[in-house]
């Protein structure tokens, strides 16, 4: 059954991709993060985070460290995630962001708006403060540590989503 996007109470927004043009920042950071372990290293660190996207960098970086690179000396899982978050931090903050949010917002005035996404919850939280985007999610922004699936679980308890409910996500 089709529904027009007023009839919707809650609409969940993953971030890269759908809010902000971001997926190639976060490429490009998990890139130069692991680039101290060799350009071969780096690369099947972007085919790792191509491969799973929406994954939490905690997750890779670990799945980096254990499978790639074991053994090898190199930065360490706090170093790489210190250097990943600087580059995506300067990414987010440049990215563009998605047109067409305010005509959005005017043509579900009753729906509840947050954002559920596999990137840092207090990055996302800082990184739409300064662009000004913290006020369109009035249902909040939630990320990682914790799963897209947790988050959605625990809101869904919580009333934070209210059926019908639509996720808006980028599919690759």
């Amino acid at each position: 059954m089709k529904r027009h996007i007023s009839a919707y109470r809650t609409l969940i927004f993953d971030c890269d991709g759908v809010v902000l043009d971001s997926n190639k920042v976060k490429t490009s950071a998990f890139y130069q993060a692991t680039l101290p372990y060799g350009e071969a290293a780096a690369e099947a660190m972007v085919n790792h985070h191509v491969a799973n996207g929406g994954v939490s960098r905690y997750i890779k970086f670990a799945y980096f460290l254990e499978q790639v690179v074991t053994g090898q000396p190199g930065p360490d899982l706090e170093t790489l995630l210190g250097v990943y978050a600087g580059h995506v931090r300067e990414g987010l903050l440049s990215c563009t962001i998605a047109p067409g949010l305010e005509a959005l917002r005017r043509a579900t005035p009753n729906a509840r708006r947050l954002i559920v996404s596999g990137g840092d919850q207090a990055e996302l939280c800082g990184v739409f403060a300064e662009r000004g985007l913290t006020e369109f999610f009035d249902g909040g922004i939630f990320g990682s540590p914790d799963t897209k699936d947790e988050i959605l679980e625990r809101e869904l308890a919580n009333g934070t989503v209210s059926t019908p409910a639509l996720f808006l996500c980028h599919h690759r």
